[in-house]
């Protein structure tokens, strides 16, 4: 059952035909890959997403905007930023999802980019501007080194084509006086040209046989020092990488360093960002300290004239500190890429509930007395877990995961007062069934009458008639998963389920099931939702398209009409019974119907940051419908209300 499907989520007003456009509203945070500063100005700052999106700030990461158009394609990792000494922004990107990527270049801040040539189709993992000739770039990319002499309007390779380990480049340096010297770290070894590339030759004395170098740094004050760091650990050399010397006290499970920089005002201060927290040393690496959370995975590391350091984070987006790391706090305002599964609102308690995908460190449920904002954590314990599925027991959110079902316990206050003070903590429900934990990955999960409990797995469908104490798992025919559920309006026992073979219906609460229909051809239901105030209309999501019952399940009719055929996730109901919202997570766009689901028409995707929606929910107090993507967070459809109709519950 998708977000949408929770009763309270579906009682709002009709939109009007007329629409305001996508305005992102949160929550903050997310992935960064990249941050890069203006050398003009360092207050400008640039940020880079994994899907192709650039952020911009221009008061020191008190507050980011995402550009528009920005960069144009989603899909695109933009792990490597530069600004040139003119303003101009650099981008070198490469494809998620295939082996393509390219440079661009913005000159107008980063509002507009053009695509450049000869680089194009080439996954660009490192970028490099030559410090003392800026019409000098160099790209490292998975076939080898390009540079450009003239800005950008032209690339030749200059590392040999085909070369058997001068490949898989990520990390690129050029030297601070002669653009001619550049250094280039592969996924095995670094090498070095003195020549502008026509002669390339190893640099690996002294380093452990088979190191990632993930970053190349060369000291501002002396070009002969050079910092690398890999998958071994962190290595200085003082003779132009004639030999490296390993720098001892990071810890081997914290090597993984993907981001390195250099204090402004002091070159013995070094700092490292890796996959388990961000360290720093004060004596040229001769001993380091972690001054972060060693659950902290750092993909960016800005070191600022004035001292400020900002870090680009997995989950916990931009962490700000002004004192050289002893304390650190969220840059976050109008940076938004958290991926939002579901959305729960609460009648009574007039809160917001957002469950987040992909990010088991810092997501799991947010919640916020509006939509808009301010979000904050719900409470602890569900660190490591991804939310799936999301509902009410009564007012004590529920939710599925990839490690089975959590309740939220309130400490010593009503719920919604609890979740406004940040008192509670999530608890996980053992799913004990034949004596063992199933662990289940929850697709579903379904509250009736406040304590039973049914959740969706691959394993079968667990049942539990005592709020989740213990558990029961049943097989409904001879198929054992169990995709969605949905529970019948009006029927405080009347639940539905799917499966790969059928759909089952229950009006005892679970306890005894009967097949109501077969399954849809070559079709696998990902949720179910009921028209409001209706027991027998009811919708289903699947990957082929959106299907409509008018018996309870028992017939289906594929919904076309201008909707695609294609991977439905998202759907939104009104309770005038005719207006609904559905959005397509295969080829993207929102749509909408004023006729039941007969016919219906897109909805404008400006402001989105991707058309490939994810879910749809809306606002039971307006006529407020919220979308939630991969990219960009959540999005608000500001509607008008039509003449004659009233906004919020009938």
């Amino acid at each position: 059952m998708l977000a949408c499907a929770v009763a309270c989520l579906l009682f709002a007003a009709p939109a009007a035909a007329g629409a305001q456009g996508w305005v992102p509203v949160g929550p903050p945070g997310g992935d960064v890959r990249s941050l890069a500063a203006d050398p003009r100005n360092p207050h400008v700052l640039y940020l880079g997403t994994a899907d192709g999106v650039l952020y911009r700030s221009d008061d020191g990461a008190d507050a980011w905007r995402r550009l528009s158009p920005g960069f144009p394609m989603r899909g695109r990792s933009l792990d490597d930023l530069v600004v040139d000494r003119d303003g101009d922004v650099l981008v070198g990107y490469w494809e998620v999802s295939g082996t393509g990527g390219g440079v661009a270049r913005s000159s107008d801040g980063g509002r507009t980019f053009e695509l450049l040539p000869d680089v194009d189709g080439q996954s660009v993992r490192a970028l490099a501007v030559a410090p003392s000739d800026p019409r000098v770039i160099v790209a490292g990319t998975l076939s080898g080194v390009f540079r450009s002499r003239d800005g950008g309007r032209s690339w030749r390779r200059i590392s040999p084509e085909g070369h058997p380990d001068l490949r898989n480049v990520g990390s690129i340096a050029v030297d601070p006086s002669d653009p001619d010297v550049i250094y280039a770290g592969t996924w095995h070894l670094p090498w070095k040209t003195v020549d502008g590339g026509r002669l390339w030759r190893p640099i690996k004395s002294g380093m452990i046989d088979d190191s990632d170098v993930m970053t190349l740094t060369l000291d501002r004050d002396d070009r002969r020092t050079l910092y690398a760091t890999a998958c071994t650990g962190i290595y200085r050399s003082v003779d132009e990488a004639g030999r490296w010397t390993k720098l001892k006290g990071i810890p081997s499970r914290s090597r993984r360093t993907r981001a390195f920089a250099i204090d402004r005002t002091r070159r013995d201060v070094l700092f490292a960002g890796t996959t388990q927290g961000f360290w720093a040393s004060e004596d040229a690496g001769a001993s380091w300290r972690l001054l972060s959370s060693a659950s902290l995975v750092v993909n960016a590391v800005l070191a600022q004239p004035d001292g400020t350091l900002l870090l680009g984070t997995d989950g916990a987006g931009v962490l700000r500190s002004r004192d050289r790391g002893r304390s650190w706090a969220a840059a976050n305002d109008g940076f938004s890429e958290r991926f939002v599964s579901r959305m729960v609102f609460d009648r009574e308690g007039r809160h917001v509930y957002a469950g987040i995908l992909g990010d088991r460190h810092h997501g799991g449920v947010l919640v916020a007395r509006d939509p808009r904002g301010p979000w904050r954590p719900l409470g602890p314990g569900l660190e490591g877990r991804e939310v799936l599925a999301l509902t009410l027991a009564g007012r004590q959110p529920v939710a599925g995961t990839d490690d089975g079902v959590f309740v939220w316990f309130e400490d010593g206050a009503a719920p919604p007062a609890a979740a406004s003070a940040g008192r509670g903590a999530w608890k996980r429900l053992p799913t004990l069934a034949g004596g063992l934990d199933l662990h289940p990955r929850v697709a579903d999960v379904v509250v009736l009458a406040g304590r039973v409990f049914m959740a969706a797995t691959a394993q079968g469908l667990l049942r539990s008639t005592d709020a989740g104490h213990s558990w029961s798992r049943l097989t409904l025919g001879s198929a054992r998963p169990v995709t969605a559920l949905a529970a019948v309006p009006g029927e405080p026992r009347g639940v539905l389920a799917a499966t790969p073979l059928g759909l089952y219906e229950s009006r005892d609460a679970g306890a005894t099931w009967t097949q109501a229909s077969h399954a849809l051809a070559e079709v696998v239901i990902h949720g179910l939702v009921f028209l409001p105030r209706s027991d027998a209309v009811l919708f289903a999501t699947t990957h082929r398209g959106l299907f409509r019952s008018t018996d309870r399940g028992r017939t289906w009719h594929r919904r076309g009409g201008g909707l695609p055929y294609s991977d439905i996730t998202g759907l939104a109901l009104h309770s005038d019974g005719r207006t609904a919202y559905a959005s397509d997570f295969g080829r993207g766009g929102v749509f909408r119907s004023l006729d039941g689901g007969d016919t219906w028409a897109p909805l404008s995707t400006q402001g989105l940051a991707s058309d490939r929606v994810w879910a749809l929910a809306l606002d039971p107090a307006s006529a407020r419908l919220f979308a939630a993507s991969p990219t960009g967070g959540l999005h608000l459809l500001s509607l008008e209300k039509p003449p004659g109709v009233n906004s919020g519950s009938p």
